[in-house]
């Protein structure tokens, strides 16, 4: 085989390959929505890394959240679950440019609260979850207002994840 043909064969099976890593896993499409938008967020290699206790970079968007041992954490307002020993907290803040509709969504199993008057979780309005997913874990909706928000994130099993706030499609 010349090199010209086998430079074209291996770029294509090399495309082929691809093609088939953004093919859906059948648990990432049985959400009961997309979560197409944050699977290419989170496999993005220039994700950006947010410490517990600071702001998403943006308002809203997705990042890697750096967690704290939850015996070294406090959180600013009770979790709806309790908290687990030996697990992964911390918290980051967003601006919601518009009232409306947004998504929460994890790449690993772990608990999340919002708050948007800083004492009180807001109960989602809709969540799907599915364990076998590779790249996302859970999602969660809550309308929001427009202004401050704060995100709790706990019960992690290590000590980052991937978070994102998206405006619901």
């Amino acid at each position: 085989m010349s090199i010209s043909r086998a430079l074209l064969v291996s770029g294509l099976l090399a495309f082929s390959g691809s093609t088939a890593m953004a093919e859906d896993v059948p648990a990432c499409a049985s959400f009961a929505w997309s979560v197409a938008r944050e699977r290419t967020a989170f496999a993005a290699p220039d994700l950006p890394t947010v410490t517990s206790g600071s702001a998403l970079s943006g308002g809203t968007g997705a990042a890697r959240l750096v967690l704290k041992p939850i015996a070294d954490v406090t959180l600013l307002f009770p979790s709806e679950k309790a908290l687990k020993p030996g697990t992964f907290a911390g918290s980051v803040t967003a601006t919601i440019p518009a009232a409306g509709t947004y998504q929460v969504t994890l790449s690993d199993d772990a608990w999340i609260d919002v708050s948007q008057d800083g004492r009180t979780s807001l109960r989602p309005s809709a969540h799907s979850g599915k364990a076998a997913c590779p790249d996302v874990r859970k999602s969660l909706r809550f309308v929001l207002d427009a202004g401050a928000v704060t995100i709790e994130v706990s019960r992690a099993p290590a000590p980052d994840i991937k978070l994102d706030l998206l405006e619901a499609e």
